[in-house]
């Protein structure tokens, strides 16, 4: 539950990875897993691509401790994030999980789906799926907020996720050492911490993770390979021209 958790967020956060005036086309990415402190073959994969406002993200791990394949898309746009679909499967210890989120803009609800049926659930003011909020995250750390909390629909539930910038440091990848923001999940006064490094320089994009159970089990997944594509300028200006069917 931990690890799977912990890797719902790495997925989420990876996705905010945007310079301000030019959002991410196409990108690939890999990352590669501690267990306490001692590296593992486990490895996470991340891709994303873009078909002009609607992205679709899919992440998946191969760990010996869990398998998991995870898929949402959404449309994006001026910073602000509308859900579509999500699906998540997971298997650990011989144990499968499986959910689906199917969201409704016209009447402001969301069908959630697992073993025990399917729920109903209101989305009105807004509720984001386990992956696309972090693309406005991603927004509200290079608008410069040091603390943000968005409505995120897990486990069949509504619950609020806040973060806070704790400080910033470097740090080494497999693509090079950057400075970087770290971000951590305010969870009170709970002894389980998540926190995130995130950098500048490589267009706001997670670099790390790291979530600490307890004093005996803690998981960090680091970049180790990547690739992307930004969405030129006057790509967007093209888009942005274009009329509408109620033009």
């Amino acid at each position: 539950m931990m690890l799977r958790k912990s890797v719902i967020a790495l997925c989420g956060l990876m996705v905010a990875a945007q310079v301000s005036a030019r959002d991410i086309d196409q990108m690939r990415a890999e990352f590669t897993v501690s267990l306490n402190g001692d590296q593992t073959r486990g490895v996470n994969t991340l891709t994303i691509d873009r078909n002009r406002e609607q992205y679709h993200v899919h992440f998946a791990l191969s760990h010996w401790l869990l398998d998991v394949d995870q898929k949402a898309s959404f449309t994006w746009q001026d910073c602000t994030a509308r859900p579509d679909t999500f699906n998540y499967k997971a298997k650990a210890l011989g144990v499968t999980r499986e959910e689906r989120l199917v969201f409704d803009r016209q009447t402001d609800m969301v069908l959630y789906q697992d073993k025990d049926g399917d729920q109903l659930l209101s989305t009105e003011g807004g509720v984001f799926d386990p992956v696309s909020f972090f693309f406005e995250a991603r927004c509200d750390l290079m608008a410069g907020k040091q603390a943000f909390d968005y409505p995120v629909l897990r486990n069949g539930e509504i619950k609020s996720t806040p973060f806070k910038v704790v400080g910033e440091e470097p740090l080494k990848t497999g693509i090079g050492t950057f400075d970087t923001l770290v971000v951590e999940r305010d969870r009170g006064d709970s002894k389980r911490k998540t926190r995130f490094w995130v950098a500048p320089e490589l267009d706001y994009l997670l670099v790390q993770i790291s979530h600490e159970e307890n004093r005996q089990l803690a998981v960090t997944a680091t970049l180790d390979k990547l690739s992307y594509t930004l969405v030129e300028p006057e790509d967007v200006v093209a888009q942005e021209g274009q009329p509408t069917a109620t033009e």
